[in-house]
């Protein structure tokens, strides 16, 4: 492929040619931004965990919303990316004992926290001075004035358009129009809590008026009043939220980052507990009440209750017979996806109690939830421990003591059917220079849950047995080398996978910024696993069986800053997938990047990747910068290239405009995806604009 060796030859180049240049900036330069963050975390998400909405808005958010070092309890800032428990609670201790920081640089002067460390956090600190932080609850008409609102309106929409959307009434199609349009309200104070509203419509789904449905015309609806500190009382919510606590083995819907670039830190998890749900995610929260109470001796209880109905599957068409299984897709563009919109009601009560004194935090967490029609999944053998009857419940109790350089934290939980499941790990953390995790994970398969979320390989809290090492080690000022290997393996079988299975994933990663402006990296990682095929067996029969499959990949990229007005970003990439028995596959990407920002008020940033795959097993994902709020990981197999242009300009202080223009072609493709959404020709392009105001 000419043009993909031409871009190799291009990229190589100019990365050669960089380095002359190197003094040129200087080292008064930003640190890097939340999207190069956000870039990290969604390129390494691993191959089975797709990202969340609720994630990726999270990181948004707390971008444009930093966490004051001068103010954030030791809770908040350890459920900050990148920022372990111990560091977080070295930071307050050293508050208290220093007074506040004049900046979140000079978080450098905490036991453990290097250069490079707050170089990484960076994007989610500010440091507010006491007396502002005072003023914020001295009267009414300064909660007003300190008063954050933003609106944003969002539209997108595909140019090549599938046959879903063809005037065709013969056959089925799409019932809404092709674009996607998002709307949010957002009345926020720092101190005393938000006005929330989300209103989302997928491309095909129709705009409607139908409130004995809950469809208000917007598909999607979510909102809340959260008020916060009113007493003894910490949290408020009225309306939509999510719930966090311990480790996710109980009780966890949300945020969450895994394995990935920085092998130790995401991995102890902070709960936030309860959390107001602002994200365009249909099935990831409650709706109902929920309240947080401070009870003297540091201790908090929280208690919650929620009805919404969820989109389910029935046995057959009734309205009241049993459910065959819970949707996860959120989309009712058609009949058939319509007829299982809000087909089941659930019903979740539940709380927690939670103690933090000193280094120890030791909490216990449970929910019940009822359904309003029998949940019966399918005889398949994947489907035999589903949750199912008329209720599900879980209760769970978790724990985490800082003993020096030692963080020893864990969750045990007890589902409905009487069986165990949790998470034991410690970690070490040796100024700041040596960090390393073990991780214990015991899930047994009859540990179904509807709510909980923890650290595993495959997604699921059930069903996975696993041991995770990590350890991160800052070799140099600049070098910082990152290693993990987590070994797995599934008892019973999963969806696919006919027999019970295991696995090994391993990376390592070496990282290397002498400077603010320039960073490189280079990963490798290395995954192998059991995955159901088809064997011939006596007679000529067709059985089911399993293979071996192995992947490997190998990523570099460096990102140079030249000034705050130009950066390039450099990237190459290499894939290969082999499935026992069968030859062995490979793909290749180059991607060239630049951002720019020729005025004060406008921003460009572009890329063009050129790749090469020889199937879809050794396909790559390749995360590109999006709108805000938003986020775009494309899976790109075959031959062709992928483009696309981001212009935001900034027209006041308040008002906030955004487009982006994204292209791909595959030169050897007469048609593009399947179904529904199959396209002719061999280009797929889309058109994203939003607008948001922020005065």
């Amino acid at each position: 492929m000419k043009s993909l060796s031409l871009l190799t030859a291009l990229v190589l180049g100019g990365a050669t040619c960089a380095s002359p240049l190197a003094a040129q900036p200087d080292d008064s330069l930003s640190a890097p931004t939340a999207s190069a963050y956000l870039q990290r975390f969604l390129d390494e998400r691993p191959r089975n965990s797709q990202p969340t909405a609720q994630t990726v808005e999270r990181l948004a958010r707390l971008a444009s919303d930093p966490v004051d070092v001068n103010r954030a309890t030791a809770s908040t800032l350890g459920a900050l990316p990148g920022l372990s428990p111990l560091l977080a609670r070295r930071i307050v201790e050293h508050r208290a004992e220093q007074g506040p920081f004049s900046s979140p640089d000079a978080l450098t002067a905490v036991e453990g926290l290097s250069r490079s460390t707050v170089h990484r956090v960076r994007p989610f600190l500010t440091a507010e001075s006491p007396s502002s932080s005072n003023n914020a609850r001295s009267s009414v008409g300064t909660v007003l004035q300190q008063l954050e609102v933003e609106v944003l309106q969002r539209a997108t929409r595909d140019l090549d358009l599938g046959r879903g959307f063809a005037d065709d009434t013969t056959r089925t199609t799409f019932q809404g129009p092709p674009g996607r349009l998002t709307t949010r309200f957002r009345a926020h104070h720092p101190r005393h809590g938000q006005l929330a509203l989300t209103l989302d419509k997928d491309p095909g789904e129709a705009l409607r008026w139908r409130p004995d449905d809950a469809q208000y015309g917007f598909d999607h609806v979510a909102g809340n009043l959260t008020l916060r500190d009113l007493g003894p009382v910490e949290t408020l919510i009225v309306g939509d939220y999510s719930a966090q606590f311990g480790q996710g083995v109980t009780l966890w819907r949300g945020f969450t980052i895994g394995k990935g670039r920085d092998p130790v830190s995401p991995l102890v998890r902070s709960g936030r507990g309860l959390v107001p749900f602002q994200s365009t995610s249909e099935r990831r929260f409650f709706r109902g009440a929920a309240a947080t109470v401070r009870l003297p001796a540091s201790v908090r209880v929280s208690g919650f209750a929620s009805h919404r109905r969820r989109d389910a599957t029935p046995h057959a068409d009734t309205s009241n017979g049993p459910i065959r299984n819970l949707s996860t897709g959120g989309l009712h563009r058609t009949p058939s996806e319509l007829r299982r919109r809000n087909t089941l009601g659930i019903t979740t009560t539940g709380g927690a109690v939670d103690l933090q004194q000193g280094g120890l935090r030791i909490g216990a967490v449970g929910y019940r939830s009822t359904f309003d029609r029998l949940l019966r999944p399918p005889r398949d053998p994947y489907r035999r421990y589903s949750v199912s009857g008329t209720s599900t419940s879980m209760i769970g109790t978790y724990a985490r003591v800082l003993v020096s350089n030692y963080t020893i934290f864990g969750e045990a939980a007890r589902a409905s059917t009487r069986q165990y499941g949790g998470v034991l790990g410690a970690t070490l953390d040796h100024d700041g220079r040596v960090q390393a995790l073990l991780l214990g994970r015991y899930y047994p398969p009859s540990f179904p849950g509807l709510y909980n979320s923890a650290v595993g390989e495959s997604g699921d809290t059930q069903n996975e047995i696993g041991v995770y090492t990590g350890l991160q080690v800052q070799v140099a000022e600049s070098w910082r080398v990152g290693v993990y290997v987590d070994q797995y393996r599934f008892p019973w079988v999963r969806y696919s996978v006919p027999r019970p299975s295991r696995g090994i994933d391993a990376r390592a990663v070496i990282g290397y910024e002498p400077r603010p402006w320039l960073s490189s990296s280079l990963q490798v990682q290395a995954e192998r696993e059991g995955a159901g095929t088809e064997r011939t067996g006596p007679g000529g029969r067709v059985l089911s069986a399993i293979r071996t499959e192995t992947r490997q990949s190998a990523r570099w990229e460096t990102e140079y800053v030249f000034s705050d007005a130009l950066t390039l970003r450099t990237r190459l990439q290499l894939s290969r997938f082999r499935a026992e028995g069968t030859p062995a596959s490979y793909g290749l990407l180059v991607a060239q990047g630049i951002g720019m920002r020729p005025i004060e008020s406008v921003s460009v940033d572009a890329r063009l990747a050129l790749f090469d795959t020889d199937d879809y097993a050794s396909r790559i994902y390749a995360y590109e910068r999006d709108l805000l709020y938003s986020f775009s990981v494309p899976a790109l197999y075959g031959e062709g290239h992928r483009s696309y242009v981001l212009l935001q300009y900034e027209a006041t202080s308040s008002l906030t405009i955004e487009a982006k223009y994204g292209v791909t072609w595959y030169p050897r493709r007469r048609t593009l995806g399947s179904g529904l959404n199959a396209t002719d020709g061999p280009t797929s392009r889309e058109l994203r604009l939003q607008v948001r105001w922020a005065p």
